[in-house]
């Protein structure tokens, strides 16, 4: 059913955020339907995101049940629905479940409560949060709900933040929900000593709230599609994702600090089977700053969503008076009409296998920072023009069809998932873990020990070292040892082959052994391998000692990325493409009916002033790369057209396939391959 849904091919959704409190004096007035949708049909939208309930609680739609916006003097959210589907938009209906200011200031008991026995009141901001185990939902969430589905035939709807903050609550009602279910006193002591279990009752609560919405709404209107903030995301519990019947991750530049970040999360959600939407916003520094992008970022941003398999969703804000700005619905059109141009190639393709990514997360809050290991591994990896798919620790497919899995320190994988990943080497692929993947505690050891020839011994007594040189793998980097800011494991060579050796620092600094920097330089050479090649059966493993890649998220050491990337491409002898571009130029291949496509996305952004102010560095313009040489390495493909604009251009034949130049990359250009 999900495969069939038609989110697929929607894929310029606008977020109308109206989060509106009722204090301005002409909050609402300017409302006009005709005029409101006619943005989004001039952008192009064809999926809007409208609201039923804010953060304040303010309905904004006719209601029984609930506090209506008392400058709202129509039915905002009926003519907004009744218009968009006079002009062919899809609506999403908004409703803001885990915050409602007018709900727990008019219930004080309601309110979520802290381990410190506070309410989870926000002090005149809009962050007043009631809890999904009081009768908040009995007496305000359904019943509303119940009335907007009867009322309006929606499409889909949006049920924001279904989570208790940090998963845990003290309220009377947790806590005598908890003492029904586990037979213990709900306490914070317990958070300390048993924080799984609280955790998970927390998470628990949240799942039989969107699963109890979730059957009110499918009972009255079954082609409804369900959805609440955060489902389908990496990391995000099955019980969650199973209310859900569309995905949607938030990413934004400003919010995350990186641009890569659209793209790794794409990376992961195109291997599922549910249409998943990552969403980023017209804002320069987060939501509701009324700042607009330039079209060029967002067509860059809207790139490397829907050339890496995702869906695109921008967020906006209205103003108070009920209106919206429409010098913003010039520039979405404009960055609208690129990905129109663009959508018979992107959408419902598929990647081509090539590397499988398995990595962990972050599971615990919307906005927690996403895990940097994970994170710095698909840096490393689009940086170097490999192509990639994001998988969440144990849940990885058969792997035939890969060539090659990476391994990041913080992969949390069972003992049959290590069994699945020697079938894979033993069989002659390629796998590269680092650090203490695959450590198990109870062992003592690592999981896939014999697969990398190495045992585990213990960690070292330094935050960081060097690795010594090695010629072919510091291609590109200074002949000296290289320093990487991270904490080394001992790791003994049984079979492996060492490639390059840990070096200690000099000394850890400390009183009467200061240097310069606080990082002294390299001392003695170890007898621990840094770097080191195994065989395995018909495959390769290869393993280096610490989090490189953790490393390189935090301190963008460009030598620990050229050090990484001139390892896989040296021992992966199979890959799809060559592309000798600079690294901000991202490669990614898909297939749609029968045929290969080729992305290649270029970006550039502009320095920023002070970091601790400034630290939001814009796209104003982006500089086209020019005469970008490809090989392709597939003897069935013989010809390439860029698209758009149906452009042959002239092939050459190689031992592997064929190559070709790409004249200009301006933001995003498409090859197609037959």
């Amino acid at each position: 059913m999900k495969r069939d849904s038609w989110f697929w091919d929607y894929t310029r959704q606008v977020h109308v955020d109206f989060h509106m409190p009722e204090f301005p004096r002409d909050a609402v007035k300017n409302f006009d339907a005709k005029s409101f949708v006619a943005q989004f049909v001039k952008a192009k939208a064809n999926v809007i995101g409208v609201f039923t309930k804010c953060h304040f609680g303010n309905a904004f739609y006719d209601n029984t049940v609930g506090h209506k916006h008392s400058g709202l003097k129509v039915d905002f959210f009926g003519e907004v629905l009744e218009e968009a589907h006079k002009n062919g938009i899809k609506v999403i209906a908004y409703y803001s479940l885990g915050t409602d200011a007018h709900a727990v200031v008019n219930n004080p008991d309601w309110y979520q409560v802290d381990e410190h026995g506070k309410v989870r009141g926000a002090e005149g901001t809009v962050w007043e949060l009631p809890c999904i185990n009081s009768p908040y939902r009995e007496e305000l969430v359904i019943p509303q709900i119940k009335e907007i589905t009867e009322k309006y035939d929606m499409d889909g709807y949006l049920l924001d933040i279904p989570y208790l903050h940090n998963h845990y609550c003290f309220c009377t009602y947790c806590k005598k929900k908890f003492a029904e279910e586990h037979g213990l006193a709900l306490t914070p002591e317990l958070l300390e000593t048993n924080r799984e279990l609280v955790i998970q009752f927390g998470i628990d609560s949240a799942a039989r709230c969107m699963q109890e919405i979730h059957d009110t709404v499918k009972s009255i209107r079954p082609h409804v599609l369900m959805n609440c903030n955060g489902a389908w995301r990496m990391g995000e519990p099955d019980s969650i994702n199973a209310t859900s019947d569309y995905g949607l991750w938030e990413s934004q530049p400003s919010a995350t600090g990186s641009f890569h970040n659209h793209s790794i999360r794409a990376r992961h959600v195109r291997t599922l089977d549910v249409p998943v939407q990552v969403m980023t916003v017209r804002f320069t520094e987060g939501w509701g700053l009324m700042s607009c992008k330039t079209a060029e970022q967002l067509k860059y941003e809207f790139a490397t969503i829907m050339a890496n398999g995702g869906i695109i969703n921008i967020g906006d804000q209205m103003l108070p008076d009920g209106t919206l700005q429409s010098g913003v619905y010039d520039i979405i059109g404009e960055a609208f009409g690129f990905v129109e141009e663009r959508e018979p190639f992107c959408t419902r393709a598929n990647s081509v296998k090539h590397i499988a990514l398995i990595a962990d997360n972050t599971s615990n809050w919307y906005y927690d920072k996403d895990d940097a290991a994970t994170f710095g591994a698909a840096k490393m990896l689009i940086e170097g023009h490999h192509q990639f798919d994001i998988y969440y620790n144990d849940n990885f497919p058969d792997l035939s069809g890969y060539r090659a899995v990476v391994l990041p320190d913080t992969v949390k994988l069972s003992e049959q998932s290590a069994e699945r990943l020697k079938q894979f080497v033993r069989n002659g692929g390629l796998l590269l873990a680092e650090g203490a993947a695959t450590y198990d505690k109870q062992k003592k050891n690592f999981l896939l020990a014999d697969v990398l020839g190495v045992k585990y011994l213990e960690r070292t007594p330094y935050s960081f070292a060097y690795l010594t040189e090695n010629e072919a793998l510091w291609e590109g980097i200074a002949r000296i040892p290289q320093l990487v800011e991270a904490e080394f494991v001992k790791a003994m060579a049984t079979t492996a082959k060492t490639l390059s050796y840990v070096q200690w620092p000099l000394t850890v600094p400390a009183v009467n052994r200061a240097f310069r920097h606080p990082m002294p330089p390299a001392g003695n050479i170890s007898d621990f391998p840094g770097i080191s090649v195994n065989e395995y059966g018909k495959g390769i493993a290869l393993y280096i000692a610490a989090p490189v890649f953790r490393s390189y998220w935090h301190s963008n050491h460009f030598w620990v990325r050229r050090i990484v990337n001139n390892l896989l491409d040296q021992y992966d002898a199979y890959k799809l493409y060559e592309v000798a571009a600079p690294t901000h130029v991202e490669a990614n291949m898909m297939e749609k009916e029968g045929r290969k496509y080729l992305h290649l996305i270029n970006f550039q952004s502009i320095h920023a002033g002070e970091k601790s102010t400034a630290y939001y560095n814009p796209i104003e313009q982006i500089t086209p790369v020019h005469d970008i040489e490809v090989k392709i390495n597939d003897k069935a493909v013989s010809s390439a057209i860029l698209q758009p604009g149906n452009i042959p251009l002239s092939v050459s034949s190689t031992d592997r396939g064929i190559s070709f130049v790409v004249p200009k990359v301006h933001i995003h250009s498409i090859i197609e391959l037959s």
